[in-house]
C-alpha cells in the first residue's frame, strides 16, 4: 500500500493540469453564447459577425478536442498502469498463498 500513494500522486499530477484548461474553454464558450443579440445591423455586417463567431467557436471546439484527447491518453495510461499493478498484486498473492 505505501507504493500506491506515490503512483496515485504521480497520476494525479498528470491529469490535474488538463482540468483547468477544459473548464476555462467551456466557460469561454458559454460566455460567447450568452452575449446579447438584440441589435439591428445591416445584413452584410450581421453575416460577417456570424462568420467571426463561428470561427471562434470552431477554434474553441478544436482546442477542447485536443485537451480531451490528451486527457483520454492520460486516462488510458492510468488504466494500463492499474492493470499492471493488479497483475503484480495477484501474482504476489498467489506466491504468498502457494509458497
Amino acid at each position: 500500500m505505501p507504493v500506491a500513494w506515490p503512483i496515485a500522486k504521480f497520476l494525479f499530477q498528470l491529469v490535474a493540469p488538463s482540468i483547468p484548461d477544459i473548464v476555462s474553454t467551456i466557460s469561454t464558450l458559454k460566455n460567447q453564447q450568452a452575449e446579447p443579440q438584440a441589435r439591428e445591423e445591416p445584413f452584410q455586417a450581421r453575416i460577417a459577425e456570424m462568420e467571426q463567431q463561428l470561427t471562434q467557436q470552431l477554434e474553441l471546439i478544436e482546442k477542447l478536442t485536443k485537451q480531451i484527447d490528451a486527457l483520454q491518453t492520460i486516462l488510458w495510461r492510468t488504466l494500463i498502469i492499474g492493470f499492471v499493478a493488479l497483475g503484480l498484486a495477484l501474482t504476489g498473492l498467489v506466491l504468498i498463498l502457494y509458497t
